[in-house]
């Protein structure tokens, strides 16, 4: 993503300042995903009005960025969606105590005529085969978020499975966006493109691509909070960005992301201590499942 790409939700997100009006303000650097959907304005409400010595606000970017973001001491929690990103992020020392508290699901989406018959492919790595094979043959076009995202980063992965690389290829376009321009770009074109489910289902009124693709488990979404490492950044609001996190894992705050719809559909799914059930064995979420619930019972 481009500087012109990054979103801020409400004015206190361009100050330096720490305070607005007596209140603290949670600098969270985030994925596009989470914001284009309204989930985040959705929390800020409910957690403000508990909190509310508290200004919430976040840069909506891609997951490598906001990891950036965190990396400089520039956000007090990150939100974002790349697993390996993020065990670097925390290894290095920049984060501690993530934690996954929702989910959702990349599809592939594309034109109803479905020209690389990417409906009928058994797994997400044979569908990419075909989008390759209709894209050299110019049957199709892909747009790619090409922004180093944990979308883009997932797109990477399943090309590399597929063991292919479009880059370069003239069927093959880096719209350099986040989520909702992507498709928008893919809408007019008439491409294929992955997405996460939730940005599709926002906006899905407005388009006419459709899920062409979806149910692989290489496809599921795990986004995680981390906090900015105190030990490291001094400055960060360790307490409150902790504080919201604690929201976040709480049974209202897994409710509310539960419950959170649009057009009459959910768009994601509470996630805390439930990865294991999506098939996810990882002990580091383990571990934070039982600190975050010794905060509760502390």
């Amino acid at each position: 993503a481009t500087p012109s790409t990054i979103s801020t939700i409400s004015s206190s997100n361009t100050t330096t300042s720490s305070q607005i009006g007596g209140r603290v303000i949670l600098r969270i650097a985030t994925t596009t995903s989470v914001d284009a959907t309204g989930l985040l304005d959705a929390i800020k409400g409910e957690f403000e009005q508990k909190n509310s010595d508290v200004n919430v606000t976040w840069v909506a970017v891609g997951t490598g960025q906001a990891i950036a973001i965190g990396e400089r001491g520039d956000a007090d929690l990150i939100i974002v969606h790349n697993r390996q990103l993020e065990d670097q992020f925390i290894k290095e020392g920049y984060g501690v105590h993530g934690i996954t508290f929702a989910w959702n699901d990349f599809i592939i989406l594309g034109p109803k005529g479905d020209p690389a018959q990417v409906n009928s492919s058994k797994n997400v790595v044979e569908a990419f085969k075909r989008i390759y094979e209709a894209g050299e043959s110019r049957k199709c076009v892909f747009v790619s978020r090409g922004d180093k995202s944990g979308t883009n980063l997932k797109e990477v992965e399943i090309w590399k499975a597929a063991g292919l690389n479009a880059t370069g290829k003239g069927w093959y376009i880096e719209s350099g966006q986040g989520m909702g321009q992507t498709l928008t770009m893919a809408n007019e074109k008439q491409a294929y493109t992955l997405s996460d489910r939730s940005t599709f289902l926002s906006m899905s009124k407005v388009l006419s691509i459709k899920i062409l693709f979806e149910g692989d488990l290489r496809l599921i979404n795990l986004y995680r909070a981390i906090l900015v490492n105190p030990q490291k950044f001094p400055n960060v609001k360790y307490d409150v960005a902790e504080r919201y996190v604690m929201f976040l894992v709480s049974e209202e705050g897994q409710n509310l992301i539960g419950n959170y719809s649009k057009g009459g559909c959910r768009l994601f799914n509470p996630a805390f201590g439930k990865i294991g059930e999506l098939g996810f064995n990882d002990p580091y979420e383990d571990e934070q499942v039982k600190y975050w619930m010794s905060k509760f019972r502390g």
